[in-house]
């Protein structure tokens, strides 16, 4: 799986005016700059020091529609959401192998409509995680504190919180356009170096989606028209990521790596409730800490 996952997709960089249907941009509010080179191409260059964005925290938060507890997860995530303006992004991680990731049953009668289990998430949990022994459980820019990697709920706040606090040396830009009549989307990344980073790192890319309606087990109650955020569909890069390439080196302030993805949505999600998710992260030795993170709609 893993060594097949590039197989999922093309890149490409734009070589003129994309004729796409839709078209929106996060970020600093910095303008994209286009590339003139040609398809499977990337470019990295030297300009003015931009300023620094705010960081946005990565939560990775392991989750399951039997979990009875993990409603109460996602309502605490919502709140440290809140609490950090915003600036939180959320991948829901639903595992196979785990009774409480199964659709919701109910006196041998099949209550949930979708399977949200992926061979992405487990992949996470069992490789970068080493295994999920416990749900609800969440992760906060990959930082282990006391050498551990996934906190219990009462542990979330302040783990995103102190993560919040840290200043991001890279800025990221995303761009995403959107052919609804061939569901393609053009996904354009430009990394902005604010201050040196010395470690080498790696860049994921994936796909959420929200507004889900379906069943949920909450405590000792069943609600069949639950709504799940965050559900991650897919891992567009390798689960370990996608190295910034030697050529971006040294990263230093000013440097800038911009790259694009062309990237077909199933035909089972819906392209105005998904969402790109990228981060950017160390990949040196143990350190995993994630640098800076940011989503955008597919579409507006």
């Amino acid at each position: 799986m893993l060594n097949n996952k590039l197989s999922f997709f093309r890149i490409f960089m734009f070589s003129g005016i994309l004729l796409i249907n839709s078209c929106t941009e996060v970020g600093p509010g910095i303008e994209l700059i286009p590339s003139t080179l040609g398809v499977g191409s990337d470019t990295t260059y030297t300009t003015a020091i931009e300023n620094p964005a705010t960081k946005k925290v990565l939560a990775e938060e392991f989750t399951g529609v039997s979990c009875p507890p993990c409603p109460n997860g996602h309502k605490l995530m919502a709140s440290i959401y809140d609490q950090l303006n915003g600036n939180l992004v959320v991948i829901s991680y639903h595992i196979k192998n785990y009774p409480q990731t199964a659709p919701v049953e109910k006196d041998g009668q099949l209550l949930s409509k979708y399977d949200f289990r992926t061979d992405d998430a487990t992949d996470i949990g069992k490789t970068l995680f080493n295994g999920i022994s416990a749900i609800p459980a969440a992760s906060f820019d990959r930082t282990a504190v006391s050498g551990e990697l996934l906190f219990s709920t009462p542990k979330w706040p302040n783990a995103a919180q102190v993560r919040a606090s840290e200043k991001s040396p890279v800025n990221i830009h995303l761009a995403s356009s959107y052919s609804d009549s061939t569901r393609e989307a053009i996904l354009k990344l430009k990394f902005a170096y604010t201050s040196e980073v010395l470690t080498n790192h790696n860049y994921t890319v994936g796909v959420i989606e929200d507004s889900i309606i379906d069943a949920q087990k909450d405590g000792l109650e069943i609600i069949k028209e639950y709504v799940h955020k965050h559900v991650l569909r897919d891992i567009i890069t390798p689960i370990y990521g996608t190295p910034v390439p030697e050529k971006v080196k040294p990263f230093i302030p000013g440097k800038v790596y911009e790259h694009s993805i062309r990237y077909t949505l199933d035909s089972s999600w819906k392209a105005s409730h998904s969402s790109f998710v990228v981060f950017i992260h160390n990949s040196d030795g143990g350190n995993k800490d994630v640098l800076q993170a940011e989503e955008i709609p597919v579409i507006n």
